[in-house]
């Protein structure tokens, strides 16, 4: 494991392939002191160490001895073109690469695979909002957005656009959705809601899980003409822990419907439930309004729609596997505490997108160590490895990798093995006694009572 580990890492880190790509784009025409390998790298993992990124730190990375004006001047356009180029190309190695860990296999048992989906949104300097300019009213007037798509059984992270802070969601929700292959299953927030890409993903084969929009209606269709259905209503009549309408349509005639698809709802904890009606009624005093019956009633509890058939996703299990979307909220809290994702004081809106390219980058490759380990770390221990606590122990060795790194690569393949162990020993989850885990449950309530076989 950790051979294969240390040469697919090492193989991600070519100077001759950086120095080929900036080329191609007009960012280095000549040998100078400033190397395109060196130039890339001291940003990647200068966003990884415990160490805030500024030039004078940049600089003093670097096997020559170069000014901070001389690094300052080497953002230009031509590098934004290198270090986006840089991130396809290493996101795109990385994608090519498949390694079927004990929790992929498994997850196999019900889907080819499980994509999540978010985007998070950071704030910019005002001087640019020309170049990302953000939704206004009483918020910054520039910031951008990062949309997220993450496979939770291989541990594969794929950024999927830098766009404008004032991009929507739903307006996305058609780019995610062509993400979800066949036998694939996409989980969503409610804000990605939208019924032709929805159906997009049903007509290609593939499932989705998200969240019921309350704002659009529900209709059932196994009686007859369609009705409208009071989910409030039915909820409050309902004394189990979960309902399910196994068959209802989803919005008005034409483009907006959605159907048939399975509608689940789940009772939410007593005090689950106290906190999202006090936030509804928080919401409604801001607005000058009182909340409705129907509107506390729906607060109490998580309603979910879907395509998958019950033989694949039963009642029981469906939302266990919702709760792993909240993997991507772990992603990007790791990316705003330790590379300061949202840290872009800079007004050089070139410096600015390249630092983008290169944290989008160092993430990457930081979910590289996270398959390798966490597939060694499940074989040998039974266990999972933090997202956060192997991003900590990357940012405390992010200075020793750029300097192992630009001194002829000595002691590389030392230093990878030690951080290896480190990562294996001080990365693990841990294990609560008095609760199961997400993957517990997750076996528990579904995979160990799917048949072997597979997917049908």
């Amino acid at each position: 494991m950790l051979s294969a580990f240390t040469k697919r890492f090492t193989q991600l880190l070519r100077p001759d392939v950086c120095q080929q790509l900036a080329k191609e784009h007009g960012w280095q025409k000549r040998r100078g002191k400033i190397s395109a390998f060196e130039f890339l790298y001291s940003s990647v993992f200068g966003q990884s160490s415990a160490l805030a990124l500024t030039l004078n730190a940049q600089a003093t990375s670097f096997s020559q001895t170069v000014s901070r004006q001389a690094i300052d001047q080497r953002y230009t356009p031509a590098a934004v073109a290198f270090f986006k180029a840089a991130f396809v190309q290493g996101l795109k190695q990385t994608l090519d690469y498949q390694l079927d860990s004990p929790m992929s296999l498994l997850l196999q048992k019900g889907f080819g695979a499980i994509r999540l989906f978010d985007s998070t949104s950071c704030v910019c300097a005002p001087a640019l909002s020309t170049l990302f300019p953000a939704c206004g009213g009483g918020g910054s007037e520039a910031g951008l957005k990062v949309l997220l798509s993450y496979e939770y059984g291989r541990s594969q992270l794929q950024p999927l656009a830098v766009l404008p802070g004032k991009r929507s969601d739903q307006g996305l929700a058609g780019l995610v959705a062509q993400h979800v292959g066949a036998n694939e299953l996409g989980i969503f927030d409610k804000g990605f809601y939208k019924a032709e890409s929805l159906r997009g993903i049903h007509q290609r084969g593939g499932y989705f899980l998200l969240p019921w929009p309350r704002s659009v209606s529900v209709w059932e269709t196994t009686a007859g003409p369609r009705q409208l259905l009071d989910v409030a209503a039915q909820l409050r009549a309902t004394t189990a822990e979960c309902r399910e309408w196994s068959q209802v349509e989803l919005g008005q005639e034409g483009d907006a419907r959605l159907g048939p698809v399975r509608l689940l709802a789940y009772r939410l904890s007593p005090e689950s439930a106290a906190r999202h009606r006090a936030h509804v009624r928080e919401k409604c005093r801001t607005h000058g309004r009182l909340p409705t019956a129907q509107a506390l009633e729906l607060a109490g509890w998580l309603v979910l729609l879907t395509n998958a058939p019950a033989h694949r996703l039963p009642l029981a299990a469906a939302a266990y596997l919702y709760r792993v979307r909240w993997q991507v909220e772990l992603i990007f809290k790791q990316w705003k505490s330790v590379l300061r994702l949202q840290v872009l004081p800079s007004t050089n809106e070139n410096r600015v997108q390249c630092e983008v390219w290169a944290r989008l980058l160092a993430a990457v490759l930081g979910f590289v160590w996270h398959q390798h380990a966490g597939a060694a770390c499940q074989t040998l221990y039974q266990r999972e490895i933090s997202f956060l606590k192997l991003a900590k122990q990357l940012q405390q060795h992010g200075q020793v990798l750029v300097r192992t790194l630009f001194s002829e690569r000595a002691g590389w393949d030392t230093l990878l093995r030690e951080l290896w162990n480190k990562v294996l020993k001080l990365a693990r989850k841990e294990h609560q006694k008095s609760r199961q885990t997400t993957w517990e449950n997750l076996c528990t309530h579904w995979l160990n009572l799917l048949p072997t076989t597979g997917p049908n």
